[in-house]
């Protein structure tokens, strides 16, 4: 191999590197967490009472419905069903910062808004 085509390798490899690592960091979403407690578990939603957003101390807790049949974990990351989330346990909502709270009795924020929903241990 010449000089010129090592050289050309090596650019394109650190080219390619470079498009790599700059992809997986736009893919990072920047999310807020919020507290509640299961008020109703549904076929396809599940009711949450009292959620307040972690940082927020003006706002006061209300209920939100979330129209979702997936993105259940437990504490230690497990993915879970909707059909093992109970009345009476409480739950972290993992959200994208840009959400928004639908104005619908009662509230809802849409599922693209939602990462994930964990159950804690109580």
């Amino acid at each position: 191999m010449n000089k010129t085509s090592i050289i050309f390798i090596f650019c394109t490899i650190m080219l390619l590197l470079a498009a790599c690592s700059t992809a997986e960091q736009q893919t990072q979403i920047d999310t807020t967490e919020a507290t509640g407690t299961i008020a109703e578990v549904g076929e396809s939603s599940v009711l949450i009472k009292n959620f307040k957003e972690k940082n927020e101390k003006d706002n006061p807790p209300i209920n939100i419905r979330f129209k979702i049949e997936y993105k259940y974990y437990d504490e230690a990351g497990n993915k879970i069903k909707l059909t093992d989330l109970h009345e009476n346990d409480n739950v972290k909502v993992i959200l994208t910062k840009e959400f928004e709270i639908l104005e619908t009795s009662p509230a809802q924020i849409d599922p693209e808004y939602v990462q994930k929903i964990i159950l804690l241990d109580n």
